[in-house]
């Protein structure tokens, strides 16, 4: 490796490892591991491309990786079943819930004939959404809301 592109990849590994500092770990020790990554992708490097470029962009992807896989928070690390659900409820937060408890659809909308005429009176743009909202299939917050100002306003309901 020639010393110059060793340079270049300290260079780089200062300027971007102290963007992904977090818990334990501060500034010098991701240094380090952008180095060690800057190191090993210089293999793949081609030549016609500045390393520079090349060389950021896999430290940054790299460091990215690293923070996502390393980091978590402290007191659950003893414990994997601890781990694994505090995850678990992650995910649960981040999916789109039912709309069951809507009161806009199981006081207002109670029977198949209002369904029925709704469906009828609704724009057709919006009427697969609101089948998928009658048969509790999660559809984006825009499009659900957009629903609801077109039901409200065909049931004549303020709100």
């Amino acid at each position: 490796m020639n010393p110059e592109h060793l340079t270049i990849i300290q260079k780089v590994a200062e300027t971007i490892a102290p963007r992904y500092t977090f818990g334990y770990l501060g500034k010098e020790d991701l240094i380090q591991e952008a180095i060690i990554f800057g190191i090993e992708v210089y293999d793949k490097w081609d030549g016609h491309r500045p390393l520079e470029n090349f060389v950021s962009v896999h430290i940054s992807n790299r460091l990215k990786n690293y923070k996502r896989d390393n980091y978590f928070r402290l007191g659950l690390e003893d414990s994997p079943q601890k781990r694994q659900q505090a995850n678990d409820t992650k995910k649960k937060l981040m999916s789109a819930g039912p709309i069951k408890n809507d009161p806009l659809f199981f006081e207002s909308i109670d029977n198949a004939d209002e369904i029925s005429f709704l469906l009828e009176t609704l724009p057709p743009f919006l009427r697969n959404d609101f089948l998928r909202m009658a048969n509790n299939v999660t559809i984006t917050k825009k499009r659900r809301e957009a629903v609801y100002e077109a039901v409200k306003e065909i049931l004549g309901e303020d709100g």
